[in-house]
This record gives C-alpha cells, structure tokens and sequence, in this order.
C-alpha cells in the first residue's frame, strides 16, 4: 500500500510538472503605409527614417529625416499616434492654414526652428520640422516660406 501511494504521489507531481502551459503572445501590427515627400525646398542628399518603439502599446512614432549634408539644413517628417487615446493638435500660439485638402493645419516658428502641425491618417499627428545644425543656428535668410510648408504637407496628404 505504501508504494502504491508513493508511486501515485510521484505520478501527480511528473504530470503536474510535465503539462505545459499555453502562453498568449500579443502581438500588435504596426505596418503603416506613409507617403513622403520628393520635393523639398533645399536640396536633400542624406534620408533616414526611425521608429520609436519604447512602448508601442501607449505610443508609435515615426520620423524621416531629409537633410542637405553641406548647408545643415533639416526637416523632420514626424507622425505620432497615441494608441486608444486620441492626440489633441496642439494650436495655442500657432497660425491657422488651410490645406489642398481643406483641412487645418498650424503654423509655428521661432528663430530656431519653423513648423506646420496637422491630423494626418490612421489617427496619426503629423508635423514637419525645419532646423539648422541640429536647431543650434538660428534661421536668418534660410527661414522657408509658409508655402514651402503647406507643399510639402500637400504632397504626403491622402
């Protein structure tokens, strides 16, 4: 009797280790179709593209870089989506312009840095950013027109 107990004992604990467990992997897409710009306001020979993934269940975040090498001139593609939470577009101290679309986009600059903020697709806040040297310079005479901001939003709109 005492072996038959041992060996039901030893039977519960072999099976009790041995079943496997079924774990559940979550796993969220973020594959994105983006349109980029092709014409810019200076000439562009350094691209490169990132993608933020520090918590990409709260926060997905892409940014394309276009850069001229020589002048330091920059501008930054930059499309931010906070995940089941809508991105207010920031609009306090910026300027109200209507695009191609008919869509509002807003205006900013400051003898640094110029930028243009919109609600793109999918949920997306985009927003172009201008800037020499990494934003150490101050603009000057290579401060872009409006114009050449709302191009280049009109040529990555939907």
């Amino acid at each position: 009797m005492r072996k038959f107990n041992v060996l039901l004992i030893l039977c519960i604990l072999i099976t009790g280790c041995s079943s496997s467990k079924q774990v559940e992997v979550k796993s969220k897409s973020i594959l994105y179709d983006f349109r980029e710009p092709f014409s810019f306001p200076f000439e562009v020979n350094e691209v490169r593209s990132e993608i933020a993934i520090d918590n990409p269940e709260y926060i997905q975040q892409f940014v394309f870089h276009y850069k001229n090498k020589q002048t330091l001139q920059e501008i930054k593609y930059i499309l931010s989506k906070v995940i089941d939470k809508p991105e207010e577009l920031p609009k306090q101290s910026k300027q109200p312009l209507e695009l191609k679309s008919g869509k509002q986009a807003y205006y900013q600059e400051d003898m640094t840095s110029q930028s243009i903020w919109w609600e793109g697709q999918n949920g997306f806040l985009a927003r172009f950013v201008y800037y020499i040297d990494g934003n150490r310079e101050q603009l000057g005479s290579n401060k872009l027109a409006q114009s050449d901001f709302i191009g280049l939003v009109n040529q990555v709109q939907q």
